[in-house]
């Protein structure tokens, strides 16, 4: 199955058949995991899409239809990555809809340090798509997966594609980055925070530097695969993978799903 391209006219989503992938600008961009119709924190990536796309000038009316027409024609069968955008174009921002199947599953991933923060938007998930993708791929060589970004005091600040929580030892809280740093506001964290408060699990926000990952956990959250434990960090410390821990919080993270509208 490839990816299918549909383009908002105010009253439809027509498809694209062809475009230019490096023409014009993604201004924000949001996507979710749908598996046999249901997602999760599907209202919450609303919110977080609707909030910056209304920022370049699109009203609240018009994100209503478009979102109400793309939840009617995501597939309610299979597995699939929607993704729906604001693009720049010449006659103002556009707004697009991508579907996408979803890749399979993954539960671990290794993780290294990006050479530099190539982000110029960090609250806003869109314009710095391609140039993270970059960082991710930079360091591939050392066989990792994700690109760890670290602020300018050597604490972790997000992963490329991701947000990260440490587990230190004992596992007795999760340890979140103070959200008073830049980052993209996770819609994975929002709910994993959610279920430790339930449990009475503390959530203690935290800068963390390389010295404090020696021996900890660490998840690689994702809206994409829910919870990655991080198995190895080329040139870093050395990890915890608690795999039953995060097979535990994945199938609570999934238990929260629900059927599209």
């Amino acid at each position: 199955m490839s990816t299918r391209l549909f383009s908002f006219s105010g009253e439809a989503l027509g498809a694209i058949e062809w475009c230019d992938p490096g023409a014009g600008e993604t201004l924000v961009a949001e996507s979710w995991r749908v598996e046999s119709g249901e997602a999760v924190a599907l209202s919450r990536h609303r919110t977080r899409f609707c909030d910056s796309a209304i920022k370049h000038g699109l009203d609240s009316a018009t994100l209503d239809a478009f979102w109400d027409l793309v939840m009617a024609t995501i597939p309610r069968e299979g597995s699939w990555f929607p993704r729906v955008e604001v693009g720049a174009t010449p006659g103002g921002p556009t707004l697009r809809y991508r579907e996408r199947p979803a890749p399979e599953w993954l539960s671990e991933a290794v993780v290294a340090r990006a050479e530099h923060d190539p982000r110029t938007t960090p609250l806003t998930k869109g314009p710095d798509l391609d140039a993270l993708m970059a960082l991710r791929r930079s360091v591939a060589h050392t066989g990792a997966t994700e690109a760890l970004i670290f602020s300018p005091e050597g604490t972790i600040v997000e992963g490329a594609y991701s947000t990260i929580v440490m587990i230190p030892p004992g596992g007795h809280e999760l340890r979140i980055v103070p959200r008073t740093v830049p980052r993209i506001p996770s819609v994975t964290e929002a709910v994993i925070t959610d279920i430790a408060t339930r449990r009475g699990v503390a959530v203690v926000e935290a800068h963390s530097t390389l010295n404090d990952c020696e021996g900890s956990g660490l998840w690689v959250l994702s809206a994409l695969h829910g919870i990655r434990v991080a198995n190895g960090f080329p040139g870093g410390p050395q990890l915890s993978a608690d795999m039953a821990r995060r097979d535990e919080w994945q199938a609570r993270w999934w238990e929260t799903r629900e059927p599209l509208p």
